[in-house]
This record gives structure tokens, C-alpha cells and sequence, in this order.
């Protein structure tokens, strides 16, 4: 795949200004699949060397606004709660999020500076981890996250050096049960990034990596739950990460 199509595809959206929104509670839809799904799915994802990588033609808004987030990873059936663009720049990051708008995509956070402007108590996130970060939420129940580096050589900045920008940092799958749903995953070879998933009461969370370096996380919601995330878990996630490497 040439690595330039994705960047051109989100650069070509118009810029924007917005407001600012955190941590907003939304309904999510239970994602469920039918009784006889069809083998193949179009996906925004593509697997390359045990790496996932974005796929220009299923990045657009017609798409993205349309699909179900259900899809095949690693030769599994999914549902996916989330999955991460990134980009360059905020700006090029807020172009792409007003291209959403009028296929019926909301902001549910962001964008601003994360942790500082997402998170009241005081979050132990190293400034090489601070990221700009925007979710947008789809027709369909699920969530496409934008992030961007804050500064010059920071983690967001050396994974778009060592990966491109079509890289995908992780794709987050709805599951209902965490620790059930990590065993499939390490029968495919994906390894638990800390000992024990991480919990706020609402939301478990665990990332688990690959050895090509791809990482998948594992998500389960309460009932009630309509936080996009926990700060003291998306912490623990981040720092999770870094400790792996």
C-alpha cells in the first residue's frame, strides 16, 4: 500500500474551529451481530506483518458514518468500540472531524490537550505521553478517536516517524468479558501488557500487544456506562505501554 494515500485522504478535508467538549455521557449501542452474518466485511483496516494499518478507501466519512463496526481482526469476528487515526497536526486533526458532521457524527470529546484539559484529579502522565485528542461518535454506537502529537518528538510524533501516519496506534474491542476474552487473544499471540486489566468500577480495560507491536485493547462496559473513558485507566493503559517497551 502506498503509505502517502491515507495522509492525502485526511488532508484533503476543510478546516474548521469548534467548541471544546470533555468526558460527555452518550448512549452507546450494544453491538450485536446477526444470527447469519456475512463471511466478509469491509473494514477500515489493514493486516500487514502482524501490524494494522488504515485503509485509505474505508476512512471517509460516507464510510465510517455507515458501517456497523463489526469486522474480522486476526481471523476473529469482532465488534469494534473504538479505533485510533492519527494525524500530524491538531488542525489537520479538526479538518478531518468537521468532514463527519453533516453524515450525522457527534463530538463526544475534545479536541484539546490530554490529560490536562480531559482529566480533574491529578493523572501521573508523563509530558512525553500528553497527546491532542478528539472521539467522534458514529450513527452506528461506535467511536473513532483523532489524536496528534502536542510537541516535536513526543510518543505520538515517534509513532508517526518509526509507522506513517497510516499506522494504527490500537483498535479497542467491545467485549463482555475481559478476562475471557483475553485468552482468545493470547492463544493468537497477543500478550497482556500489565498483570491484571485495569477497573474504575464501570469500565475494565487491557491492552495486549503482539510481537510485531500491535496493540489491541479490550474493553467491557458496565450497564449505565456511557463514559467514553476513565482517566485513571487510560493512564494506566498509556504507562502500560510504555513499560513494554
Amino acid at each position: 500500500m502506498n503509505a502517502v494515500e491515507p495522509v492525502e485522504e485526511i488532508r484533503s478535508f476543510a478546516s474548521f474551529n469548534i467548541g471544546v467538549k470533555h468526558m460527555k455521557n452518550f448512549k452507546l449501542k450494544t453491538l450485536k451481530f446477526p444470527n447469519h452474518t456475512d463471511s466478509h466485511f469491509d473494514s477500515p483496516f489493514i493486516e500487514k506483518n502482524g501490524l494494522l494499518q488504515l485503509n485509505p478507501k474505508f476512512i471517509t466519512p460516507e464510510f465510517l458514518t455507515a458501517w456497523t463496526f463489526e469486522t474480522h481482526l486476526y481471523d476473529e469476528q469482532v465488534a469494534i468500540d473504538h479505533f485510533v487515526i492519527t494525524f500530524p497536526s491538531r488542525t489537520e486533526l479538526e479538518n478531518y472531524a468537521e468532514s463527519f458532521y453533516p453524515f450525522g457524527a457527534k463530538t463526544v470529546e475534545g479536541p484539546d490537550l490530554f490529560p490536562l484539559n480531559f482529566c480533574a484529579e491529578n493523572i501521573n502522565v508523563p509530558s512525553d505521553l500528553w497527546l491532542h485528542l478528539m472521539t467522534l461518535l458514529m450513527p452506528a454506537g461506535g467511536l473513532v478517536v483523532l489524536d496528534a502529537p502536542h510537541a516535536p518528538g513526543d510518543k505520538t510524533d515517534r509513532f508517526q516517524q518509526a509507522r506513517g501516519l497510516e499506522a494504527v496506534h490500537h483498535v479497542a474491542i467491545r467485549v463482555e468479558n475481559v478476562q475471557k476474552a483475553a485468552k482468545i487473544w493470547q492463544n493468537k499471540n497477543f500478550k497482556p501488557l500489565s498483570e491484571h486489566p485495569l477497573n474504575s468500577g464501570s469500565l475494565t480495560q487491557w491492552f495486549l500487544q503482539n510481537p510485531a507491536g500491535q496493540i489491541l485493547e479490550l474493553i467491557e462496559r458496565r450497564p449505565g456506562n456511557n463514559a467514553t473513558f476513565d482517566c485513571k485507566n487510560i493512564a494506566g493503559l498509556r504507562l502500560s505501554e510504555v513499560a513494554s517497551q
